[in-house]
């Protein structure tokens, strides 16, 4: 039988309905992964290619150009086949070596995270506890500094709670010192505004899943020339992540080791689409969408977690009566919505919201309406 264009398409049309009544597809509305566009969707099925020839190196060639944009940065951005945890460790095996001290602010479990990752590697760390949706003062950080710290590790986002840090400020304290600042972008990058260059931030990295709205599976990092000082100096162990290895093979378009290249081609349009939008005008209507939903939510009476809430993720905390958790899975499994309770012990207290992707302010006005009949019943049923 000749192959029939038209026929394959129709069986993927039928197959997609198939699989729409046998799974329950719930509108994605949590800290990542995110609503995907179709055309976005649609290029991860491209046919498959040999990454190895002169035609994948100009692609990728392209695709870095597009990120140093997306980064606000001169300096190379390297893509890892991992998630954002692996570039959280890939700056922690090419910077440090055993013994170095660091200094880490943790305001969360994402924040924590950076201190489980170098403490693991036998790294001095030295921690700034911020109280819940509290952000890091400068003040706090020169405190810590000593002329053996080696570097200060940041969260641009507590993605546990949805609050900002204040990178600009960090970064103009931090580069008069002999640390270089390393920052965890994974949530906030292309929701937030953030200059890396500008605010000196010397290690920045980001994944797919967030504001750049692709399926997991691909990460992002970028390395200052101060940074670049500490790398070739480093000891602990690394293979896989090797930034050393990626630099050399940047120049010639190409990784180390096999990319993920259907995500490739999906990040492809993303970004094209994102900069010929312009990143300003995006980061403006996601303020303006996060400032929709904050404002819903204080009308129905919840509590935004922190003075500077997140334009990606915000964090509700609800009463001490109203169970964070239930609300998520009545959301789930009524009102076909999927937002995310907070990681470990405060999962019923608090619960995200993300708005990365394919949300709308009519998905916004849906949530606030499914959540307000919710509440109601919560309230009605209240001895």
């Amino acid at each position: 039988m000749a192959y029939d264009p038209l026929f394959e398409k129709l069986t993927c049309v039928i197959f997609d309905s198939y699989m729409e009544c046998v799974m329950k597809i719930n509108k994605l509305m949590v800290a990542g992964p995110t609503e995907i566009e179709d055309i976005v969707r649609q290029a991860g099925s491209n046919l498959m290619v040999y990454n190895r020839t002169p035609e994948f190196s100009q692609f990728l060639i392209e695709i870095e150009e597009n990120l140093k944009a997306f980064f606000k940065t001169k300096n190379d951005v390297f893509i890892l086949s991992s998630s954002g945890t692996g570039a959280m460790e890939a700056a922690v095996v090419n910077l440090l070596s055993p013994g170095d001290e660091v200094v880490i602010v943790s305001g969360g479990t994402f924040g924590y995270r950076w201190y489980e990752i170098a403490n693991s590697y036998n790294v001095k760390c030295l921690i700034i506890d911020m109280p819940q949706g509290d952000t890091v003062a400068p003040e706090l950080i020169r405190d810590r500094i000593t002329s053996n710290t080696k570097a200060v590790f940041v969260t641009a986002n507590e993605t546990s709670i949805g609050v900002l840090t204040d990178l600009e400020a960090i970064g103009n304290y931090v580069k008069d010192t002999n640390a270089i600042l390393v920052v965890d972008a994974v949530s906030s990058l292309g929701a937030d505004k953030l200059e890396t260059d500008e605010w000196f931030c010397d290690v920045v990295i980001t994944a797919s899943q967030k504001a750049l709205a692709i399926p997991p599976g691909l990460s992002f990092i970028t390395v200052s020339e101060k940074a670049w000082k500490l790398i070739y100096k480093s000891k602990l162990p690394k293979y896989y992540f090797d930034l050393k290895r990626y630099k050399e093979d940047i120049l010639r378009g190409q990784t180390p080791f096999t990319p993920a290249i259907s995500l490739l081609y999906q990040l492809d349009i993303r970004l094209k689409k994102i900069l010929e939008t312009g990143l300003d005008v995006i980061l403006k209507q996601q303020s303006e969408k996060a400032a929709h939903l904050c404002k819903g939510l204080k009308a129905l009476g919840l509590d935004v977690i922190g003075r500077t809430p997140s334009s990606g993720v915000i964090g509700i905390l609800f009463p001490p009566q109203i169970d964070a958790f239930s609300i998520v899975e009545t959301l789930r499994h009524e009102f076909s919505i999927e937002i995310t309770p907070s990681p470990g012990a405060d999962k019923h207290r608090i619960a995200r919201i993300g708005l990365f992707g394919n949300i709308t302010f009519i998905d916004i006005d849906i949530l606030l309406e499914s959540l307000k009949k919710i509440l109601i019943r919560h309230i009605s049923v209240r001895p």
